[in-house]
Order: C-alpha cells, then sequence, then structure tokens
C-alpha cells in the first residue's frame, strides 16, 4: 500500500467519527488537506526509519571491515 491510499484511509476513518454534520461543515477541500498531511507524517516516518537503517548497516560495514582487517 502506497502512502496516498494509506492517508485516504486514515482521513476516510477519521470521517467516519464524525457527524454528517461536521464533515459537511469541515469539507472535502479540508479533507483533501488532512490526507496531504497524514501523507507527508507517513513519508516523514518512513524517511527516518531509513535512515535509522542506513545509520546501522553502515556500522555494521564498519565492524565487519575491522575484523576482516583483523583476521577474524
Amino acid at each position: 500500500m502506497n502512502e496516498f491510499s494509506h492517508a485516504h484511509k486514515v482521513v476516510e476513518q477519521f470521517k467516519r467519527l464524525l457527524s454528517q454534520q461536521e464533515t459537511q461543515c469541515l469539507g472535502e477541500e479540508h479533507f483533501d488537506e488532512l490526507v496531504l498531511l497524514v501523507e507527508a507524517a507517513i513519508d516523514s516516518a518512513v524517511l527516518e526509519a531509513l535512515e535509522k537503517t542506513a545509520d546501522r548497516i553502515e556500522q555494521l560495514a564498519r565492524e565487519t571491515r575491522h575484523l576482516a582487517e583483523k583476521g577474524y
């Protein structure tokens, strides 16, 4: 599932929590903006996780090289 479809599903679930009057009062334009905000939050979280994973891989590579150079 891509970020947009997941963000859209999150917003649709949120809309189900609101009354019809609340949903109409907010309007589709605001819900579209909310989809973009949720999508941005998902993207940010994914990028942060990827950066942490890359840091771990980099550290593991350094440790592996160090062990190889020592002959282990």
